[in-house]
């Protein structure tokens, strides 16, 4: 990973809440971009930074619509169609018919891209293992614990609408 982040005082050291919110927004950008990074490293050879991206989301979001992958991606309708379209022909995503609104298409990894996103998603994770390996394992379950509490606080639960 490169340098930490620089992290900015928290807005009243007497608020404990606001310290760990203010960590948080200096930290995760620097943490994403690292992944980012090792994930771009990790995407097979001719495969677009937006078809990867895509295919991505169509692994861990099963189901979600063209217009929930123009939101993630930052793009509009038009352009998301056509990058799904690009996975479609290469073999790597499925674009059904949702049975509740037939105007709606549902997308899904197909075999073949399930397993390049499985594969980098291995590969980062391999990256980032070898970086911590220098922690002790008491310190190693401590950030553990802290980030899955972090994600319970934070992350929509389950039964949330999505965008």
């Amino acid at each position: 990973m490169s340098a930490a982040p620089r992290l900015q005082p928290a807005p009243s050291a007497d608020d404990p809440a606001h310290a760990c919110a203010a960590l948080v927004l200096a930290s995760v950008p620097a943490l994403m971009s690292e992944l980012r990074a090792e994930m771009r490293r990790s995407a097979p050879e001719g495969l677009g930074l937006a078809q990867f991206r895509a295919l991505i989301f169509a692994h861990t979001q099963p189901g979600r619509s063209i217009g929930a992958l123009a939101a993630h991606l930052g793009v509009s309708m038009p352009t998301a169609s056509v990058t799904v379209e690009k996975l479609v022909q290469r073999g790597l995503r499925v674009v059904a018919t949702d049975s509740d609104d037939r105007r709606q298409r549902q997308l899904h990894a197909t075999t073949d891209g399930a397993r390049i996103v499985r594969q980098a998603m291995r590969r980062t994770t391999d990256t980032f293992a070898r970086q911590l390996a220098g922690q002790d394992a008491a310190a190693l379950e401590h950030m553990a614990r802290s980030l899955k509490d972090l994600t319970l606080l934070l992350a929509p639960s389950p039964g949330a609408p999505r965008t």
